[in-house]
């Protein structure tokens, strides 16, 4: 609850302050009973006034016998008597009931979700939860506050792309995030789009403190409106508007926030432990090395020679420290205006947000500006308009598996190598095994990746009522964004070096644009019979243009090569490019019945037509049907002390998906291609190949889904549940399907050839415990969700895939594949055994695996031994989050905790981290230490041995790590000051908070060191599960303030 005051001064609030006054209480509701948001509840003897919270509850100073007057968000005003310091609840009835619109949120064009109507299955998630966030993207908000919604992240540097499944994944290509909205604009699926950095989150675009809700659509009744978008769920973002009615608020907010590692558990071995590695290493490799050594002692002295002749015996270079800024921290300005009049609102803001991620030189700057307008021309007509605007300067690393990528560079390196060299030069030479140049401080320090990302976004929405029941809306608007990229390799450094110098540019140009119309009827006919029905169009267009260019062989001799452009280079690439557009046309309509405000039936459908299809294929029709039953209303139930409501509800449809449509490469995927770049000799001729085989058959993906549920509140709204059983079955999804082998290369191609199964149930429970002066609040939620592939079509062989995309039948690296009837994301291995103490196995310590599934026999010979399916996941079955606010009068602390279960996570880079001795001059982690010898016959890892010759480090369940944890995802302790110090100040409100963010994060698997929320990349669903050293997920502690005047 956010409060508005007026005063004399301060002076006069220290020699008045033992005048007291109670706390008034009451939760203001509309007339069909739900919770009234952002009303202004003003007391008329003294003006000070508070605003409702989410569940309409709101606590003002004022004594019995006040006036209170009540206006909602259109401006509509009510006065009330306190009677009482507990009112309850007030009813607030509109004067004209024609004009109630009980929807907070708009789903497309005039359509709204609405209350009374509840058929399917969605979340609103409010303002106070992206307010003064130190996050740089609304979708890490959302995590563990959506039952069902389950997050992960490619990287914790700002700006990077994030994964978000709603009720698993329903598609096996292309990106699985939900659709997009903002302000009735639809702006893609959070698809990657950068061209150069390592990713890219267009959602960074979009300012948390200017959002007003965000509401999570999940179920086909909820998602149907959107068609062929719609399958993997809709998220849709409402940006904050005025008031109308109210007097000009003036609103200032700062935040100032210090960053750490969230989770980190990795420990490198240092000098000593190196060094003894490496001898233990030598020593059991004598035969191979063509040496005899008399003692371990011998083996180690031997190792230094090899690896570490120019030690110092002092210098332990604590390299992950020598990367990261001595402080990483996040600065947040936020200054608005919102007001209006009896027939206008309007509001105008500017934010800035600098953030200083973990590793140095690496930077994340946001400016973001919006003004939203709209007018009451009429009673029947009125309009408006939100522009948007985020400009976003971005420096950043390469990341993941890339040699350049400093995180992960810097483990590599033994802490005997120093960072500089005696004359003070950068150690380009003495690293180890990484490779000549790749020193990461020199690197982070003389080449750079960095990127200008512009935003626009405007809607115009137009609104005219008629003939007293018809409404027509029109929604206008569009994204415009112009990304610009470039990368410096210098000569001296880095992947650089063997080019003399590499520089190249890309400009990305991204255009979004739709108009949506609907027309709708909408009367109660004999105060029974309730109908609702509503027709519209929506047209869509997206086009997508990259330019890029490139230079190497540096020509001039530039002291500290902070070049910009590719010309000044002897080797120029004078350009390449790629040009991407599709259309996409729709017609829609809705049509929902209520009889006697207790039973509902509700029907939608829609066709769209997309260009990205063949001909033949590009229209698909999707509908969905649903209804509900409000039991509470019924004649045994009214008046009842206990149930406030109960309401059962179902619903199912036929919805449609295109993976593809939101990337910025897979538009023609039904064409056959040739490859233009090429030409290869055959004879005397030369002949050009086909890169994609085409599939003129290529259609539509069909989600098709069913969800059951019930929800009831209870005790006056003191305990309430949600439940939904959901049953979503993917048929025809698209996947690589392989060519007849008399048809040459390419050796597969794209078709709806995968069915894929999400099965789950959701529970959301909110709770009041106690409602007095002190107050407590409960929010939770819980879901399990199993996603199966039913039929994948290739053969009965496993299809494997890892973190760089799919691989085919055949993958000796890869710890995933895809096969009829198993777990998405299983992974399919073989089973490791330990190291070997039978001496009938083979030889003593070195690694060993179970020759099958019945883990009986085991052997050193890994090709005697058979991969297994394990029936575990990458994807989690089971997630949690819990929400509890303690409040006594003006102050409150938030408690926020969110879990992940039952699900498999692995390092990527297992293999050399743990590499059993067949890298001489890595460092690795220090649980390598714990290696066999004929004293530590227990031990976890095998001895180690020169070039690892069974390759026990290689692929196994080994690797896996149980990703099962539970995180303190937020702690928020605010103080508003009382009425008293508002009166006498001019101040309107004043909070002063403390806040923290993944603060602390238990895991479950004691052997677990990095983060389980990472993941490899969100632009497939095959990152999922794998680790491969991107910027570490950051934990941070914030300090703020926000002052209403």
């Amino acid at each position: 609850m956010r409060r508005k005051f007026t005063s004399l001064g301060i002076l006069s609030f220290f020699l008045m302050g033992g005048l007291a006054y109670a706390q008034v209480k009451g939760v203001l509701k509309d007339s069909n009973g739900f919770p009234m948001e952002e009303a202004e509840v003003i007391v008329t003897r003294t003006g000070t006034s508070v605003f409702t919270d989410g569940d309409g509850s709101f606590n003002v100073d004022a004594k019995v016998g006040d006036t209170l007057k009540i206006i909602d968000s259109n401006g509509e005003e009510k006065t009330i008597k306190v009677t009482s310091t507990t009112l309850g609840d007030v009813k607030f009835t509109s004067k004209k009931s024609d004009d109630i619109e009980l929807g907070t949120v708009n789903i497309i064009g005039g359509i709204k979700l609405d209350p009374a109507q509840k058929v399917g299955s969605y979340t609103i998630v409010s303002r106070d939860n992206f307010e003064n966030t130190p996050v740089s993207s609304i979708d890490e908000v959302l995590n563990g506050r959506v039952a069902g919604l389950n997050y992960s992240t490619a990287s914790g540097d700002p700006g990077s792309s994030n994964m978000m499944l709603i009720r698993g994944v329903g598609s096996i290509l292309g990106t699985p995030n939900p659709l997009y909205v903002i302000d009735g604009i639809v702006v893609g699926k959070g698809a990657d789009n950068a061209s150069l950095m390592e990713s890219w989150n267009p959602l960074s675009s979009i300012d948390p403190n200017m959002i007003e809700n965000v509401t999570v659509l999940k179920d086909a009744s909820a998602t149907a409106l959107y068609g062929a978008r719609g399958a993997n769920g809709v998220i849709v973002v409402t940006t904050k508007k005025g008031k109308y009615g109210q007097a000009p608020r003036f609103n200032f907010s700062s935040d100032m926030a210090i960053q750490n590692i969230a989770f980190d558990k990795i420990r490198m071995m240092n000098a000593s432990q190196y060094h003894q590695y490496g001898g233990q290493t030598f020593f059991n490799s004598q035969k191979a090395l063509g040496q005899t050594f008399s003692s371990l002692e011998d083996a180690i002295s031997q190792f230094i020679k090899n690896n570490d002749a120019g030690w110092d015996g002092i210098t332990e270079t604590d390299w992950r420290k020598a990367v990261q800024r001595n402080q990483s921290f996040v600065n947040t300005y936020n200054f608005s205006i919102t007001g209006g009049t009896k027939g206008i609102s309007y509001r105008a803001g500017i934010t800035y947000y600098k953030n200083k991620p973990l590793i140095q030189t690496t930077d994340f700057d946001r400016k973001s500006a919006i003004l939203a307008f709209d007018q009451k021309v009429t009673e029947n007509l009125k309009y408006g308009f939100s522009l948007n605007y985020t400009g976003v300067k971005r420096k950043t690393i390469p990341d993941a598996n890339a040699s350049a990528n400093p995180w992960l560079s810097s483990l590599f390196i033994p802490t005997t190598k120093s960072i500089y060299n005696p004359d003070g030069s950068y150690n380009q030479t003495n690293l180890g095994e990484v490779t000549e140049g790749f020193n990461p401080i020199g690197n982070l320090h003389n080449n750079y990746l960095k990127g200008k990302i512009d935003t626009y976004l405007g809607s115009f929405t137009a609104e005219y009522k008629f003939l007293k029941y018809f409404t027509f809306n029109t929604v206008f608007g569009g994204q415009r964004q112009l990304m610009d990229e470039v990368v410096w390799w210098n000569p001296n450094f880095g992947d650089g070096k063997a080019q003399n110098g590499f520089m190249q540019t890309g400009e990305t140009h991204i255009w979004d644009w739709n108009w949506t119309n609907t027309l709708s009827f909408r009367k109660k006919f004999n105060d029974l019979h309730d109908v609702d029905f509503s027709i519209g169009s929506d047209y869509q267009d997206h086009e997508y243009k990259l330019r890029q260019k490139q230079g190497r062989d540096f020509s001039e001799p530039i002291p500290d090569f902070q070049y910009s452009d590719p010309e000044k280079f002897l080797d120029i690439d004078k350009g390449s490019g790629y040009f991407f557009k599709w259309r996409q046309d729709s017609y829609f309509s809705k049509l929902s019945y209520i009889y006697d405000n207790k039973y509902t039936l509700a029907g939608q459908v829609r066709y769209d037509r997309i260009s990205v299809l063949p001909k033949k294929n590009r229209g698909g029709v999707f509908w969905s049907v649903a209804g509900s039953w409000d039991i509470g209303k019924e004649e045994f139930l009214k008046g009842s002390s206990v149930v406030d409501n109960l309401i059962l509800r179902g619903s199912y449809g036929r919805l449609g998906n295109v993976p593809f449509a939101d990337m910025w490469g897979r538009q023609y995927d039904y064409y056959a291609l040739v490859a233009t770049s090429q030409t290869i000799p055959y004879g005397d001729d030369y002949y050009t190949s086909i890169s994609s085989a085409g599939n003129a058959n290529l259609d539509w993906e069909i989600s098709k889904q069913l969800d059951l549920g019930f929800e009831f509140n209870l005790y006056k709204r003191a305990l309430g549940l949600i439940f939904s059983y959901y049953n979503k079955q993917t048929e025809g999804a698209l996947f690589n399907a392989v060519t007849k082998p008399e048809s040459g290369s390419p050796s597969s191609y794209i078709a709806n050839v995968a069915d894929i199964s999400n099965k789950g149930f959701e529970i959301t429970l909110t709770s009041t415990p106690v409602n007095k002066d002190f107050k407590w609040d409960i929010n939770a939620n819980f879901s399990r969700n199993l996603n199966v592939i039913k039929k994948l079509n290739v053969d009965s062989k496993p299809y494997f895939y890892n973190s760089s995309g799919p691989k085919g039948e055949d993958c000796e690296d890869c710890l995933n594949a895809l096969q009829d009837g198993k777990l998405l994301g299983e992974y399919y291995v073989w089973l490791w055994a330990g190291p070997n103490n039978d001496p009938n196995a083979g030889e003593l310590g070195v690694g060993s695996w179970y020759t099958d599934a019945s883990r009986t026999t085991i052997t050193t010979d890994k090709s005697q031994a058979e991969r297994v399916w394990l029936d575990k996941s990458a994807f989690p079955k089971y997630m949690a989050g819990i929400s509890n606010t303690f409040s006594y009068k003006g102050l409150s602390l938030n408690v926020f905790f969110t879990g992940q279960f039952d699900f498999y996570v692995h390092n990527d880079f297992h293999s050399f981290f743990f590499h059993d001795g067949n890298f001489q001059g890595r460092n690795q982690i220090v649980d390598a230490m714990d290696y066999w010898t004929p004293e530590n016959t227990g031990a976890a890892n095998p001895k180690p041995q020169l070039n690892n010759p069974n390759n026990s480090r290689l692929v196994s369940d080994r690797w896996l790590r149980k990703g099962d944890h539970i995180r303190l995802k937020e702690v928020k302790l605010a103080y508003s000051f009382g009425d008293k110090f508002k009166q006498q100040t001019g101040i309107k409100n004043l909070t002063l908070y403390a806040k923290g963010f993944n603060l602390w994060t238990y895991a479950f698997d004691k052997d677990l060191n990095f983060d389980p929320e990472s993941i490899s990349n969100a632009w497939s669903f095959m990152g999922k599960g794998a680790f491969n050293y991107t910027t570490p997920i950051m934990k941070s502690f914030s300090i703020g303030m926000s002052l209403d005047f």
